[in-house]
């Protein structure tokens, strides 16, 4: 079996694609193939002898963005949902699959997130096999501009936050979990992510200094890594 695939949204680029895959390897504990949706042409085959897939943030783009590329990456999200690859999105990913299956993604300045933030599971959650280890409330990871405004049919809410109700989904029928929230990431890894992309989640000084002195005092998140552990167990061959 090929090593687990991380579907890289970034521009190649961008330094903080080598970031996002250490992240991922330390979070799983394992190697990781990449491959970058903006540069190939992404299809099936990506998919197969594949433990696990993974997909992360993008900071340059949205998912709303009209590039094809885009469009190719929504396709492939689907593909794993219908050959049951198990799978975990986090972020533009969440926005991703929650859009291709139907769901609704917008914009709202007031429901904007950075920090590590404390969430709730729902019922569904406590349930989940990858979610129900969690404490509830937990805190995650979070820096979003856009927001999923509504869930799609056929997926099933698992962890809500106060500002921001949808978190997390798992797929009806398949092995594939999303949220909004980072599980990659730790604290560290969460200011290092601000500091390369702050400039593109807001220009207004009172803003940078508020979300600086937020991040100083937010507290740290170990409790997500176990979703990602969680996940390389259950696609373990039984």
């Amino acid at each position: 079996m090929l090593a687990p695939l991380l579907i890289s949204v970034r521009h190649p680029d961008d330094s903080m694609t080598g970031h996002e895959r250490a992240c991922f390897e330390q979070a799983t504990g394992c190697r990781v193939d990449l491959v970058h949706a903006m540069t190939t042409i992404l299809d099936r085959s990506w998919l197969e002898d594949r433990p696990f897939i993974l997909c992360g943030g993008s900071g340059d783009f949205g998912v709303r963005d009209p590039h094809p590329w885009i469009h190719r990456f929504l396709d492939l999200l689907l593909d794993a949902i219908d050959l049951k690859v198990p799978s975990y999105a986090s972020c533009f990913g969440f926005q991703g699959v929650a859009l291709a299956m139907g769901g609704e993604v917008g914009r709202d300045p007031e429901k904007q997130e950075m920090g590590v933030i404390p969430l709730e599971l729902t019922e569904a959650g406590a349930q989940d096999p990858l979610f129900s280890q969690l404490s509830s409330p937990f805190n995650a990871p979070l820096g979003h501009n856009d927001q999923v405004m509504r869930l799609p049919k056929g997926v099933t809410l698992l962890a809500q936050g106060d500002l921001v109700q949808n978190q997390a989904i798992r797929v009806d029928g398949a092995p594939f979990w999303a949220s909004q929230f980072h599980p990659e990431l730790t604290k560290a890894n969460l200011v290092q992510r601000w500091e390369h992309y702050r400039d593109q989640f807001t220009t207004d000084t009172e803003i940078i200094h508020s979300v600086d002195t937020q991040l100083d005092q937010s507290p740290e998140a170990p409790e997500v890594h176990l979703l990602l552990r969680n996940l390389v167990a259950a696609a373990a061959p039984q």
